[in-house]
């Protein structure tokens, strides 16, 4: 009799346990935390209401406010990763499946604990059916190249889009990442900011400011950028290049209002974009070793070198104050986060792993300003250096 009911006892443990489990969990999570779950949560939806009219269909099942919240609540207390995402999972279930699949991009470590409606697993392969090994051994056939649904192929898209590895997009920078451990970390970090500072203001500042405003301050900022570009022409003897430079930044900072219009362009004087790292490989420097930076990003070892010597190159490190040149540098680094919200999304949309998909793109878009060479709508066939 006592084993029936020591079994009986286990059972009903077993049986109740999620229950508890769930309680327990709820309760050790901070009062504060919960209350700033609860209210994002409510501002999402009100803000969702207001705004339906203006966001677009991928925004309208997702509630930014209330992802934000548990993104900074995660990173600050990654130990109670289980009782926020309950919590915010109670407080709007109705976001779940995007919450979920935020969450498991910004911290991977954690993205085999949660589950999301909205995913279906792989089709099995039915009687008569060709399956997956098959495919890859027929001949001809890449097996990184797939089509994703819904999205047009890589020569239609945006010529400043990735193409991601399984399409087959190519990643010269692959085996060039010893320290991938490390480069994780600082890339998981920076995208925890990108998420919760500088995409924020970037989309605010989309929403607020006119297509053709944003342009014209896109080109005042790359006209700040000419006495680099000229300076690294005349490094790498390309001296029409540099008078070209020369002439459009007179022209453009003169006729042209500070650059807001581009009249050296009408002329017939078109731009072009040089830096350290360039010149460095027109020395017949190697990229060196892949790196992830904290805050600049993505680079490699001689890119990095040619981060900081073009700093030094830069008039504006000279001439102005430092309140005025970082808060000129934050300007630029929102307009350039503007110009990125598309195809960032469609990576984070898309992409099978973000870190090796942010990291194909960088090749594929430095192999395109090194060599010239690699024409943007065929770099899947790009071939690697």
């Amino acid at each position: 009799m006592a084993k029936i009911l020591a079994v009986l006892f286990t059972l009903a443990v077993l049986c109740l346990a999620p229950l508890f489990g769930t309680e327990v969990q709820a309760q050790i999570l901070p009062p504060e935390m919960a209350q700033r779950i609860g209210a994002a949560a409510e501002q999402g939806r009100q803000h969702k209401a207001a705004m339906s009219d203006v966001i677009d269909e991928r925004r309208q099942g997702a509630n930014r406010q209330l992802e934000t919240v548990v993104v900074a609540a995660i990173n600050q207390r990654p130990d109670l990763f289980q009782p926020i995402m309950l919590e915010a999972h109670r407080q709007a279930p109705e976001s779940r499946a995007t919450l979920n699949k935020t969450v498991a991009g910004m911290f991977p470590g954690f993205a085999g604990t949660l589950r999301s409606p909205t995913i279906a697993p792989p089709p099995r392969a039915q009687d008569g059916q060709e399956t997956l090994a098959a495919t890859r051994t027929r001949p001809g056939h890449d097996p990184r190249a797939q089509a994703i649904a819904g999205v047009p192929p890589p020569d239609q898209r945006p010529e400043d889009w990735p193409i991601l590895p399984k399409e087959g997009g190519v990643d010269g920078y692959a085996d060039m990442d010893p320290l991938e451990g490390l480069n994780k970390v600082f890339f998981y970090t920076n995208g925890v900011l990108d998420f919760i500072i500088f995409e924020p203001l970037a989309d605010g500042y989309r929403y607020i400011t006119p297509e053709g405003a944003r342009k014209a301050i896109s080109r005042a900022f790359d006209n700040l950028t000419s006495p680099i570009t000229f300076a690294n022409d005349l490094l790498q003897f390309r001296f029409q290049r540099a008078a070209t430079t020369f002439s459009r930044f007179v022209i453009n900072s003169t006729v042209g209002v500070l650059g807001l219009f581009d009249v050296a362009a009408e002329l017939g004087l078109e731009g072009h974009s040089s830096d350290f790292g360039q010149t460095l490989y027109t020395y017949g420097v190697g990229d060196g070793i892949y790196l992830v930076l904290p805050l600049f990003g993505p680079t490699t070892a001689r890119d990095a070198v040619g981060i900081g010597i073009d700093s030094l190159l830069d008039p504006r490190s000279w001439f102005i104050g430092s309140t005025e040149r970082l808060a000129l540098f934050a300007g630029e680094g929102i307009t350039r986060r503007e110009e990125l919200i598309d195809p960032i999304d469609f990576l984070v949309e898309h992409a099978d792993n973000s870190y090796d998909a942010v990291r194909a793109w960088t090749f594929q878009q430095r192999e395109f300003e090194l060599t010239g060479e690699c024409a943007r709508r065929t770099r899947t066939v790009c071939s690697a250096r």
